[in-house]
């Protein structure tokens, strides 16, 4: 019943749109839906939202197939969407699994899955670290939902991603610190995605789970331990570097429960809540000025920014947000079409929904090496809670750098965990 008035408000916000207009952005028909294999092209620069938003579907439909058993990132594709196992992307390598502690090798793409295990709180602390420290980090800070429990991230990349990285020795960060033309091949996928603990009064069926390790916090967010936890997909991030893009493709994904949707009432955008649902994210008697603030005060510990809570809150006090940009008319008809497809109806797909796909308008624009971001904004709630209003995937990751590097990583972030063997002082002596 939720599924229908979800999708009967998307298409009831379409039909206030002028015909012509409609006739203008919305395709009269999509193209086949259910694929177990990614798109192996991307439309051309010029195309429109609606090609690009379905290319983001179909790569969300691909990378959330039951995967085979024993081979990392191959769909089953005698299964279909909602059938029991991990999905594609949760096979791929974690960064946990990539960079190893001392910089070792982390060996062939094929190992076996291992438990999985997310301690993840604060990326973009994590983006902003640098050599010198300098950079204002007060966008970031953790995500506490409205049942008091964090959000928790993870980062993995595919085959041809970890093979670029292995072949490269780009694991050691003594050797990632130097290198000054890192640049992917095309076929690269890297996923970013956001849990949150499940509780008794979530809807288990309306989320893609797992149960994994998490680490515990104690009331200043300190890590205390670590627990096991039933978690929830909030967010998904998916990058694809595709023939054409140098800039990359950047697709974000949110369960549809995050935060209500909204629709223009006299030419301005109002809260359209779902009765009955209770919202991961967003708290309705929350005040304008306390949404999408940053629970962080920064202080200085030796050489770095750590966050603490603001005077008069813990770990566990929410952060109430709320969607700075409305999802496009046009996004929102693409996924009103994916998510009523039939093939999905078993499977929890049917309860995500596609904010934006960013993409440059111009990739090979010499005197433009951005390429023009279009849309100009891209923002998940669940990863970009606190700085939507500027938010831009690719200005962001065009600034991504190893640790300790000055040089450009090909808007990859993933180098920022790389760690370097430890050094031997019986060596160093001689």
């Amino acid at each position: 019943m939720k599924t229908t008035l979800c999708l009967c408000v998307m298409l009831l916000g379409l039909a206030s749109l002028p015909a012509l207009a409609r006739e203008q952005t919305m395709p009269s028909t999509l193209a086949s839906n259910l694929n177990c294999q990614p798109p192996t092209s991307a439309p051309a620069a010029t195309a429109s939202q609606d090609l690009f938003d379905q290319y983001s579907w179909q790569m969300f439909i691909a990378l959330n197939w039951p995967a085979q058993d024993g081979q990392r990132g191959n769909p089953d594709c005698s299964k279909q969407p909602g059938d029991p196992g991990y999905t594609v992307w949760q096979t791929y390598k974690t960064v946990e699994e990539i960079f190893l502690p001392q910089g070792a090798n982390p060996g062939p793409w094929n190992t076996p899955l291992t438990a999985k295990s997310l301690g993840i709180i604060n990326i973009a602390a994590l983006k902003n670290s640098t050599l010198v420290n300098t950079i204002d980090q007060a966008v970031g800070g953790w995500l506490i939902d409205q049942a008091g429990n964090p959000t928790y991230y993870d980062i993995s990349a595919n085959q041809t991603s970890y093979n670029y990285i292995v072949t490269n020795s780009f694991y050691n960060a003594n050797v990632v610190s130097k290198a000054n033309t890192i640049n992917f091949p095309n076929g690269v996928i890297e996923v970013k995605s956001s849990w949150r603990i499940l509780t008794p009064r979530d809807n288990a069926s309306h989320y893609l789970t797992m149960l994994a390790r998490v680490a515990k916090f104690n009331d200043q967010g300190q890590r205390i331990g670590v627990t096991e936890a039933y978690l929830g997909l909030v967010g998904l991030h998916i990058i694809t570097k595709v023939n054409g893009y140098p800039q990359w493709i950047w697709s974000t994904f949110e369960q549809v429960e995050n935060v209500p949707p909204k629709v223009k009432v006299n030419g301005q955008w109002i809260d359209q809540p779902a009765a009955g649902t209770a919202y991961s994210y967003f708290n309705p008697a929350a005040p304008a000025a306390a949404l999408n603030q940053s629970p962080c005060a920064w202080q200085t510990q030796g050489a770095h920014l750590v966050c603490v809570p603001k005077p008069g809150t813990t770990f566990q006090t929410p952060n109430p947000l709320n969607r700075v940009t409305p999802i496009a008319d046009v996004t929102n008809w693409v996924n009103a079409n994916y998510r009523a497809d039939p093939g999905l109806q078993r499977s929890v797909l049917k309860y995500y929904q596609l904010i934006t796909t960013q993409r440059p308008l111009m990739p090979n624009n010499p005197s433009n090496p951005l390429g023009q971001p279009t849309p100009s904004l891209s923002a998940n709630v669940t990863m970009e809670s606190y700085i939507q209003p500027n938010s831009s995937c690719m200005s962001c990751h065009s600034m991504a750098t190893p640790v300790k590097s000055p040089y450009k990583s090909d808007f990859s972030y993933l180098f920022k965990f790389a760690n370097a063997p430890v050094a031997n002082p019986s060596r160093d002596k001689e």
